[in-house]
């Protein structure tokens, strides 16, 4: 079964191709949001770098949010095009569940976070269930210190957010906050690999219908329901 994946919630552009557990292909690129410009060419590159047509595809998964809005539309996007294009199943796959993993284990939850500006960040507490990952806070918006209050702890931080925010993490939670080593970015193969998952069970979205998880409005929107 292969799936390839397609992340593009922060200025990372990812794309990832996999068979079953295995990584075949994964290519990342900070473009700043210009993610348009890249996206269909590192999927293609993806399929062809791993020896496979794209008549190969079982399905396609997207990072579906919580992120940038303008690249959330963009990596949508182009998951349908592709989608529509080959007759393919979509898999919406959470950006913040692709995050945690990268890094989940047994004996510790994972707390995956994207800096949301405004105060807030995009957060999601993640950990291993019988060998499934599975949501212990869901995914939501909110500042910082309702955060805190929230989280198990122990508990592994992972995603550009704690990065922003360690200093006041540490002087919250002390030694109950551990950070992950690893990259703090997204990325397609990771979406992949639990697209693989989504497609086993049977949980492909409806291509023409999906859309993106924001977890909160626009500023723009925000800004029309106060005129």
């Amino acid at each position: 079964m292969y799936v390839l994946g397609i992340e593009t919630s922060t200025p990372v552009c990812s794309v990832g191709l996999v068979e079953e557990d295995r990584v075949l292909a994964c290519f990342s690129q900070n473009t700043g949001l210009r993610h348009a410009e890249r996206t269909i060419a590192m999927a293609e590159r993806a399929v062809q770098d791993a020896g496979l047509a794209n008549a190969d595809l079982h399905g396609v998964a997207v990072g579906s949010g919580p992120g940038s809005f303008t690249g959330l539309r963009i990596g949508m996007a182009a998951a349908k095009g592709l989608c529509f294009a080959l007759n393919l199943p979509l898999l919406a796959i959470s950006t913040l569940k692709g995050l945690a993993a990268r890094v989940v284990f047994e004996r510790m939850p994972v707390c995956a976070m994207l800096d949301a500006r405004r105060g807030e960040v995009y957060a999601g507490v993640y950990s291993l269930d019988g060998g499934t990952l599975t949501a212990r806070l869901p995914d939501t918006a909110l500042p910082l210190e309702e955060l805190m209050l929230k989280l198990p702890r122990p508990v592994l931080f992972v995603g550009e957010g704690s990065s922003t925010y360690r200093s006041q993490i540490e002087a919250d939670l002390g030694r109950d906050a551990g950070f992950a080593p690893t990259s703090n970015d997204p990325c397609g193969a990771s979406v992949a690999l639990l697209g693989v998952e989504a497609l086993r069970d049977g949980n492909a979205v409806d291509v023409a219908t999906a859309e993106p998880e924001y977890h909160r409005r626009s500023q723009a929107e925000s800004a029309a329901r106060t005129i």
